[in-house]
């Protein structure tokens, strides 16, 4: 009896796959080891660096993790085995080394949010993947492939992330509210963001996800810069406009700290100066040109020369201009709305 040693089960292995993939390659995404099973007894060896997948007569599935594991559970397993069901291995490495470039075919179209016109936007760069998903990984990737093809896969997967990236990229300007050209000086916050939503996406239907997700650049035509341009100076002058009104608003019932913010608005920028007092009306236009001493028009603030009669900006009329009363002949200060001798209307 002691002669008859029991004979040790058969253990599938990783090195048993048709690729001959070497265990230590990493952009190699799954390996099959197919109608490997010799024995009722035989185990599966699932190295520390991969993830496997049993798949028993083309339906069950089980996955594992890093161990020895008993191939069939139990006799009806054995059973359906002997009457030839297959069984098949599918190892799936749990770090990959495989990095993909990405580009968008066709430029992105948006709205810059200051000058509302639509811009068109392209981008490029490159990124790694991880398999966080193994069992949906396996549905979606490996499904009935003996082999992977890294250059298949690679193009295929760049395409379905090229395809999600214009809803993401929208989105992450949107929040972030920048303008064509913030998009340089904040590529990394943007990539980050970006490279978050399609990796939840991708996790989700690919089994997924996106490591280290990087763009290289942004392409602008300078046609589409020299139109937004054009439009956001004057809305970011109409904008200022607003914030010195609102200032002076919030002083409304302290004359002096008016006359203090307006002084301290000449010095600083004086054109901006003027735009508020054309807005605030003739009285403080008045004041601005007596304070200022310079020849400025009393009733808008615009600045003429002394030869003119008449503002070029308001049309009324300016300097030292006369007007005659038609009434009684009276010379009255070109400005003057009344008569000084008689009252008529001027």
């Amino acid at each position: 009896m002691g002669l008859f040693k029991k004979k040790p089960p058969q253990v599938i292995k990783f090195t048993q796959n048709l690729c001959k993939a070497d265990i230590n390659d990493n952009s190699v995404l799954f390996v099959r080891v197919s109608d490997e099973v010799q024995k009722a007894d035989a185990k599966i060896e699932v190295p520390f660096t991969h993830n496997a997948y049993v798949i028993k007569g083309g339906g069950d599935c089980r996955f594992y993790k890093s161990g020895t594991y008993d191939v069939f559970d139990n006799k009806e397993e054995i059973k359906n085995w002997k009457n030839g069901i297959s069984v098949e291995v599918v190892y799936i490495p749990r770090e990959t080394d495989v990095l993909i470039r990405w580009g968008t075919p066709d430029k992105v179209m948006y709205r810059d949010h200051v000058s509302k016109k639509v811009v068109e936007v392209g981008a490029r760069g490159q990124f790694g993947i991880a398999v966080a998903n193994p069992e949906q990984f396996f549905r979606k990737v490996v499904g009935v492939r003996k082999e992977f093809d890294l250059k298949d896969f690679s193009t295929r997967f760049a395409a379905a992330v090229v395809d999600e990236f214009a809803s993401a990229f929208l989105e992450v300007i949107a929040q972030e509210q920048l303008t064509y050209d913030q998009f340089d000086a904040n590529r990394k916050k943007v990539a980050s963001k970006i490279g978050a939503a399609l990796s939840e996406k991708f996790i989700s239907s690919w089994g997924i996800e996106l490591v280290d997700f990087i763009i290289e650049d942004f392409a602008v035509s300078a046609e589409d810069m020299a139109k937004v341009e054009s439009v956001s100076e004057e809305v970011v002058k109409q904008q200022r406009l607003k914030e010195y009104l609102a200032e002076l608003e919030r002083l409304d019932d302290k004359q002096w700290e008016r006359e203090k913010y307006l002084r301290q608005l000449e010095q600083a920028d004086k054109n901006a100066y003027y735009d508020v007092i054309k807005v605030i009306g003739t009285k403080g236009a008045a004041e601005a040109s007596k304070k200022a001493g310079g020849n400025f028009c009393p009733n808008c603030g615009n600045s003429y020369e002394p030869s003119q009669t008449f503002c070029t900006n308001c049309g009324k009329k300016v300097g030292n201009s006369e007007t005659i009363c038609k009434k009684c002949g009276e010379k009255n200060p070109g400005t003057a709305g009344f008569c000084s001798k008689c009252g008529e209307k001027l």
